[in-house]
């Protein structure tokens, strides 16, 4: 359930007692998403609305979500990991209606500065207005 992923989350970032260290523990998750992930490193898939190069790939497996994603940036492959875990397995629905700030929930905001913090907002946007666009297709 996507409530409980969050809180998880959030727990294990939490656990962190300075920023710094959190900081470096979201570098560190960027080893699970490689650096080159060549059949969506296209321009079908850039996504234009970060200071980082991003991919996205997301899709709608019967209902369930799914993204596949990489960055030329350790640190937004570290929180592209961090949404994976977060939203990958979800039903379609509940990420469409979900309504929370990715970044104050995750208690990451303090690690980036604006022009990253909108790029960061916006892609979790991305997210979820795909799952609302495959909800009304339903």
């Amino acid at each position: 359930m996507l409530k409980n992923k969050l809180i998880d989350i959030r727990k294990e970032l939490n656990e962190f007692d300075d920023a710094f260290t959190r900081y470096a523990f979201i570098v560190e998750l960027s080893a699970y998403i490689p650096a080159e992930i060549p059949d969506i490193m296209t321009d079908e898939y850039i996504y234009k609305g970060c200071q980082s190069r991003v991919w996205l790939k997301l899709t709608d497996n019967e209902g369930i979500f799914n993204m596949r994603a990489t960055s030329d940036t350790l640190l937004i492959r570290g929180v592209l990991y961090i949404m994976s875990e977060l939203y990958n397995g979800e039903k379609i629905k509940d990420i469409a209606e979900s309504d929370f700030d990715f970044l104050k929930e995750c208690s990451i905001e303090e690690h980036f500065n604006s022009e990253r913090t909108v790029g960061i907002k916006k892609m979790n946007e991305e997210i979820r207005n795909f799952c609302k666009s495959c909800c009304k297709n339903d």
